[in-house]
């Protein structure tokens, strides 16, 4: 069969090749029309160590250097004078002209930096600045006689002034605290001994006033505890020596004053910084308060006033505590320092009862205000203010233990002598050691050191306040009326007694505790188990006659069979 011809197969040729063109472009167009694939994550580059950046530090080498540098100036300063006077090549006004350059140019160097971007720098060097200043301004006075000492501290005062200012306009706490400390010096500087413990006492105050409304210029200051620090420990230091040295006739104006200077510490503590919270106010307007009553009590025997007549301050400073509660919770936005003041009410009021009535219930009245420090300490954990719980159980430990050592060595002199006259129980040896334990008790309760070294205190406190109150009953009840040394043979062996009952009980109740809590009472049960029989052994038996004898081996034998017994039946896991 012939074949077909060749225009009969083309049609069908260009059929497919133009099927096969159009799935081709196709394909194209929808491969143009795809995104892109996303791009692979550039790795990054490592920073050369160079060109890190540094951790911020508090405080720099330049710093340090700077600020010993400006030290060894100072020194150098003093040496070059010195030496420049011995050889007569300075005049004494070409020197006091030097000091007043080379000081005013370093203090001028310092602002600059201040204002700048190196405060720290800066401060170093405004130290070294008012420091040349201040101790050219005495050779002017003191040694040149070209004006009087006062008008020399005036200088003084005027420089310390302008670094405040100029810590104010840097809002720079470090230049405020360099201030504080040249204007606290002045005074020390341009002394001239005598009674001036008055004129003190007020450039003192109008010293700390002007600084402090540096931090209100500033707009902050909470946190600058530097110049915090300084202006309270350093104003108060230079007024203990004005206190006890005052003559008789200043000492009514000189109490004006520490109110006054009462007023400015509480200013120091609580108001600086409009834009934040001050920080550790408690603690500075706790010294400052413990500081005024002290010298308000130099001052009052001062005056010879009648010192059952000073609880009346005492007293007015409690209220002056209960009053700030109020104000100071809105000045923190929280019950912050609420504990705080409470602590030093009661703190006061602790020490202003037993001086309008009589010392000898002081150590009753520390040992019921313990107790409240410890019962609200523990009510404190309960609450946001766990920091305040920490300071009130602090607090509530250290007046604890000095009304045990009030107890320990007053309370119980009244035991050692027969007929002593005081009643059973109702006797303050009684109530300090009572009183003592119950705080020191409940200050076992958090654990930790506290309250390991609360538990010792409490088997002390509480054993032998048991043990001694069991003696003066048997002493009264034999009302012999006769008076010696050492409690009568029956009072010894009721001692005894009471110990070996107390080791007794706690070697029982520590079988059905756990952990650290069986183990100290345990320990304790032994250990007091131990003691009595050993006074039974050592003492007892040579001072008693054969009907006591018997007693004492009698009694503390039937409580150690007792406890066996006892704890057989309701713990027989600790037979082992």
């Amino acid at each position: 069969m012939a074949d077909l011809p060749q225009d009969q197969a083309g049609p069908q040729e260009l059929t497919d090749r133009v099927a096969r063109l159009e799935a081709q472009v196709a394909w194209l167009l929808q491969r143009q029309q795809a995104p892109a694939p996303p791009a692979a994550p550039a790795r990054p580059r490592p920073v050369p160590p160079a060109a890190a950046a540094l951790p911020r530090k508090e405080l720099s080498p330049v710093v340090w250097i700077a600020g010993a540098g400006a030290a060894i100036f100072l020194a150098g300063a003093i040496f070059f004078f010195r030496w420049a006077i011995q050889q007569g090549w300075l005049g004494a006004e070409l020197r006091f002209l030097l000091g007043l350059l080379a000081g005013g140019g370093i203090a001028a160097v310092a602002a600059k930096l201040i204002l700048g971007e190196d405060r720290r720098l800066g401060v170093a060097l405004l130290l070294a600045g008012l420091g040349t200043l201040q101790f050219t301004f005495r050779a002017g006075a003191m040694a040149y006689h070209f004006y009087p000492a006062a008008l020399g501290l005036a200088a003084a005062a005027l420089v310390t002034l302008v670094a405040g200012g100029l810590a104010a306009r840097g809002r720079s706490g470090g230049a405020l605290t360099v201030a504080l400390v040249s204007g606290l010096a002045a005074p020390l500087v341009f002394s001239q001994g005598g009674h001036h413990e008055v004129a003190l006492a007020l450039y003192l105050a109008v010293l700390m006033a002007a600084t402090l409304a540096v931090p209100y210029l500033a707009g902050l200051g909470g946190t600058w505890h530097g110049a915090r620090w300084t202006a309270l420990l350093g104003t108060w230091l230079l007024l203990l020596p004005a206190c006890a040295e005052v003559l008789k006739a200043d000492a009514s104006l000189l109490a004006l004053l520490l109110v006054l200077h009462l007023a400015l510490a509480g200013g120091w503590a609580w108001l600086p910084g409009r834009e934040e919270k001050p920080g550790t106010p408690t603690v500075l307007w706790l010294i400052a308060s413990i500081l005024a009553t002290s010298y308000g009590w130099l001052l009052w025997k001062r005056l010879d006033l009648a010192p059952e007549a000073f609880a009346l301050p005492v007293l007015a400073v409690a209220a002056l505590n209960l009053a700030l509660v109020k104000p100071l919770r809105r000045r923190l936005d929280s019950r912050q320092a609420d504990w705080g003041l409470l602590a030093l009410a009661a703190g006061h009021l602790a020490l202003a009862v037993p001086v309008a009535l009589a010392w000898r219930w002081v150590g009753p009245l520390w040992g019921a205000f313990a107790l409240g420090l410890a019962w609200a300490s523990l009510q404190a954990e309960d609450s946001e203010y766990a920091q305040e719980a920490t300071a009130l159980r602090w607090l509530a430990a250290g007046l604890a233990l000095l009304t045990t050592l009030r107890w320990a060595f007053h309370g119980l002199d009244s035991l050692f002598f027969h007929g002593s006259g005081l009643t059973p129980i109702l006797n303050p040896a009684f109530a300090e050691g009572a009183l003592a334990a119950a705080a020191w008790f409940m200050l076992t309760r958090r654990g930790g050191p506290l309250g390991l070294i609360a538990f010792l205190a409490l088997e002390v406190t509480a054993n032998v306040t048991l043990a001694f109150e069991a003696a003066r009953l048997v002493q009264w009840l034999q009302a012999s009326g006769s008076r010696g040394w050492g409690p009568s043979r029956a009072a010894s062996i009721a001692m005894t007694l009471v110990w070996a009952l107390s080791g007794a009980w706690q070697w029982m109740r520590g079988l059905g505790q756990r952990d650290a809590a069986r183990r100290a009472l345990l320990i304790a049960g032994y250990a007091w188990m131990g003691i009595a029989s050993f006074k039974l052994i050592a003492s007892d038996l040579d001072r008693a006659d054969t009907p006591l004898r018997a007693l004492a081996f009698l009694g503390v034998g039937a409580i150690g069979m007792a406890a066996a017994i006892l704890a057989h039946r309701h713990h027989p896991e600790g037979n082992a």
